[in-house]
């Protein structure tokens, strides 16, 4: 029987088909370039009191750069992206996209209030929101398509904008000038707000790591111990933190002196444990699940080696679970930061003080000053640990 022929494609010619997620980072870079053309740019208020409304962007020389850096950006974007070896550069053309934008609104809003009364306030149009949406998204499918996180494309982004606000590029708008009248308090916020973060956090580490180590060989303390941690998740955090005002009152009218160690029923005391409470949960349960990374056998084997109980966890369960282990203590500590933005409403402090004066004044501007701390830390907080996690699981893995 005659074999069958084999069409054969020249190698210059064959080319591999492009990825997944080509089709989607186009059609994001696509309708990002769009948005804030069709959606505006720029917002401004004659004050604080009277709602904002879409102005046309100043087209002039450094506007127009901005301009021509952020549509370069999207269609890097788009080109790139259809070939598997340009994702790592499509990340790239969006974070040059984002400061091209950033630039530009910044650029315009000074312009613009150059010509408005004095009370005016500018603002980025709903344009520019939904197109760093659709931006962020994008370098999110570059990295997924990589197998990576968009570390790459934060880490830039974080850099242009600092970049452009030390130059003061942005300083026309209503909340970088918010920032400059308030930045002591700003400070004092955001230090708060890390205090708040990493004590709850630490403080949900020493009760999590001795009890998820003795329920890994106890069910009835696991048992119990989750249905805890779990027991939290169902409470409302507001009302978390008012079910600790009264007992933590209690105790600081019995005892006088614990008034000067900051417990009380108001403030960061209740606030940093109600955090706590809710972090048990996942650092609990990705302790748990990363020490039981390990196969049965393999610790049998370990054991009848003559390995002790402590032998086995440091040298097998925890170099074989602490990729799990760092997800868990991720997830623990992006909540945390998030969660402690509430301490604000029963006097705890923090960057939830300045959104809630924000919301009582009806002011964006404060409310985005507050808000965008929280939101750089949350991601920065979680692209560190992300890669941290990677790293570690790189150097575990075989052949290696």
């Amino acid at each position: 029987m005659p074999r069958p022929l084999a069409l054969a494609v020249p190698e210059d010619r064959a080319r591999p088909a492009p990825p997944r997620e080509a089709l989607a980072v186009a059609i994001l870079a696509a309708l990002a370039a769009l948005c804030p053309f069709l959606l505006g740019w720029i917002s401004l208020a004659p004050n604080r009191l009277l709602s904002p409304r879409p102005v046309a962007l100043p087209m002039q020389a450094g506007t127009g750069i901005a301009v021509a850096c952020f549509l370069a950006g999207c269609l890097g974007m788009v080109l790139l992206s259809r070939r598997g070896r340009g994702l790592p550069w499509a990340e790239l053309s969006a974070a040059l996209a984002f400061a091209g934008l950033l630039g530009a609104i910044g650029l315009g809003a000074g312009a613009v209030l150059g010509e408005a009364p004095r009370m005016a306030r500018a603002m980025p149009a709903a344009g520019f929101w939904l197109a760093v949406l659709l931006l962020a998204l994008g370098a999110g499918s570059c990295a997924a398509g990589r197998g990576a996180t968009p570390s790459r494309f934060l880490a830039l982004a974080v850099v242009g904008g600092g970049l452009l606000l030390a130059l003061g590029l942005l300083d026309g708008l209503s909340v970088v000038r918010e920032g400059q009248a308030r930045g002591e308090e700003l400070r004092t916020a955001l230090v708060g707000h890390l205090a708040l973060a990493g004590g709850a956090l630490g403080l949900a580490l020493l009760v999590a790591l001795p009890l998820g180590l003795l329920a890994l060989r106890q069910p009835r303390l696991e048992m119990a111990l989750m249905t805890l941690a779990n027991g939290f998740q169902v409470v409302p955090s507001i009302a978390l933190f008012g079910l600790l005002m009264a007992p933590l009152a209690s105790l600081a009218t019995t005892w006088p002196a614990l008034r000067s160690w900051g417990i009380g029923g108001i403030g960061a005391a209740p606030a940093t444990l109600g955090i706590a409470a809710y972090l048990l949960l996942p650092l609990a349960s990705g302790l748990l699940a990363g020490l039981r990374v390990a196969p049965p056998a393999l610790v049998d084997a370990a054991r009848g080696q003559g390995m002790t109980p402590w032998q086995i966890l440091l040298r097998l369960r925890l170099p074989l679970g602490l990729g799990v282990i760092l997800g868990g203590l991720r997830l623990a500590a992006v909540q945390a930061v998030g969660l402690a933005t509430l301490a604000a409403l029963i006097g705890g402090g923090g960057l939830g003080r300045l959104v809630f004066q924000g919301i009582g004044q009806l002011a964006t501007d404060l409310i985005l000053l507050g808000v965008m701390p929280v939101v750089a830390l949350s991601l920065l907080v979680d692209a560190g640990l992300a890669a941290l996690q990677a790293r570690l699981g790189a150097a575990g893995s075989p052949g290696r």
